[in-house]
C-alpha cells in the first residue's frame, strides 16, 4: 500500500516554547549576541562532509506548518530537516524571528532524528506577549552537510493566544482535570475504558496523537501534529520522569520507512530550554505488541496497530529558573495519515 506524501516548502524545525522577543541594541545582526547554538548530537556538522548529495535542504515536517493561524504563546516551532544541516550557515541572517517586526534573541538547538537528520529547535530568551504578530524566516542560505540549501525561502507568521494560567505542580498524574494541561491538536485526559492501554497510575493519563479527532473534537496542527504544553511550574526544574506508551498504525508496515512518526520532550524556562527526542516508528522497529483497541485506530492503517507499553524516561539538563514549562509532541513525519498516538503519565520532577 503507498502512502500519500505532501510537501512543506522550506526549512523550518523546531522552535519551542515562544519567547517576547527584545530589539538588538545596534542594527548588525551579530549572531552570536542573537543566538546560542547548542548541538545534541551529530545531526549539526561544522563544514561540508557529503559531496555526493545533489538534493538542497527540505523539511519533512514542520510545526506549526500553516500561516495565519492562531497558535499558544508557549507552543514550540518545530523544523524535521531531510538531511543534517552545516552549522556555520545558521546566522541571524539566514534564521529570522520578530515578534511585532522586532528580532527575537534565544537559543537554536540541533537534536538528531533516528535517521540522523536534523532537527531544529528555537527557543526565545523571553516568552511570547498575547497577540504577537510572530515571523519566522528560513533563507536559501541555510544548507545542509553538502553545503546546499532548498529553492525558496520558507515564511510562517502567525499570532499568538494566552497560554496557560493555572499552575501544573499538583496535577502530575492527570488526577485533578485540565488543570496546567493545553491541548493544541487532538489530545485528551482518558481513564483506560474500552482501551488496550490502562493508565500507568491513578485513574487517568493524557494522550495525543497525530491524527484529527481520533480522541477529541481537536485537529493535528497541518493535519500532522499534536502537542500538550503543562505548566507553569513555579519552582526550579534540572530534571524530569515520566512514563509514555508508544502507539502507532506505522507498525509494521512502514518500520524503516520515511514514514518515522516521531515523539519529542521539550522543557523550557526562564534560563532556556532543553529537546530531547524521544523515540519513534524506526526507534522502536517491529519490537512492539499487537493493541487490541484505542478510540480511533488504526486511522487510516491495515487492522495491525502496535503499543510500546509503558516506557519510564528520565532527562537531566540544566536549571531552567522558576517558570518552566513542560512540553510533549507527537508528528507524522512525511505524511499527514496512518496516525501514531503517545500516552503519558505519572510526572515527577526536581
Amino acid at each position: 500500500m503507498r502512502k500519500l506524501t505532501y510537501s512543506v516548502m522550506g526549512i523550518l524545525s523546531l522552535a519551542l516554547f515562544t519567547v517576547s522577543c527584545e530589539k538588538n541594541d545596534s542594527d548588525t545582526k551579530d549572531s552570536n549576541s542573537i543566538y546560542k547554538i547548542v548541538n545534541q548530537g551529530t545531526a549539526g556538522v561544522t563544514e561540508v562532509t557529503d559531496n555526493n548529495d545533489f538534493e538542497g535542504l527540505n523539511i519533512a515536517q514542520a510545526i506549526p506548518s500553516v500561516s495565519g493561524e492562531t497558535y499558544p504563546a508557549s507552543m514550540p516551532i518545530l523544523f524535521f530537516f531531510d538531511d543534517k544541516i552545516l552549522l556555520p550557515s545558521i546566522t541571524a541572517d539566514n534564521f529570522i524571528v520578530t515578534e511585532n517586526e522586532k528580532v527575537v534573541k534565544g537559543t537554536i538547538s540541533i537534536n538528531e532524528q533516528a535517521n540522523g537528520y536534523a532537527i531544529l529547535s528555537f527557543i526565545p530568551k523571553k516568552k511570547f506577549a498575547t497577540n504577537s504578530a510572530i515571523k519566522i524566516v528560513l533563507t536559501t542560505d541555510l544548507h545542509d552537510d553538502a553545503g546546499l540549501g532548498n529553492n525558496e525561502d520558507y515564511v510562517l507568521e502567525y499570532t499568538t493566544s494566552s497560554a496557560n494560567s493555572t499552575g501544573f505542580s499538583n496535577n502530575l498524574g492527570f488526577e485533578n482535570g485540565s488543570n496546567g494541561v493545553m491541548f493544541v491538536g487532538d489530545g485528551n485526559l482518558m481513564d483506560g475504558t474500552g482501551s488496550c492501554v490502562a493508565p500507568f497510575g491513578g485513574n487517568s493519563f493524557a494522550s495525543i496523537t497525530s491524527g484529527s479527532q481520533l480522541i477529541s473534537t481537536g485537529t493535528a496542527i497541518g493535519g500532522a501534529t499534536s502537542m500538550m504544553i503543562l505548566g507553569p511550574i513555579n519552582s526550579s526544574v534540572s530534571s524530569v520522569s515520566f512514563n509514555y506508551n508508544f502507539l502507532s498504525a506505522e507498525f509494521q508496515e512502514f518500520v524503516g520507512s520515511q514514514y518515522d512518526d516521531s515523539f519529542m520532550a521539550i522543557v523550557a524556562g526562564q534560563n532556556g530550554a532543553y529537546a530531547e527526542f524521544i523515540t519513534s516508528v524506526n526507534t522502536i522497529g517491529t519490537v512492539n505488541t499487537a493493541c487490541s483497541s484505542f478510540p480511533g485506530m488504526p486511522d487510516n492503517g491495515n487492522s495491525y496497530f502496535g503499543t510500546t507499553g509503558w516506557v519510564n524516561k528520565q532527562m537531566s539538563f540544566t536549571n531552567m529558573g522558576n517558570e518552566t514549562y513542560l512540553i510533549f509532541l507527537v508528528t507524522d513525519v512525511s505524511d499527514t495519515i496512518y496516525s501514531s498516538i503517545v500516552c503519558i503519565d505519572d510526572i515527577s520532577y526536581n
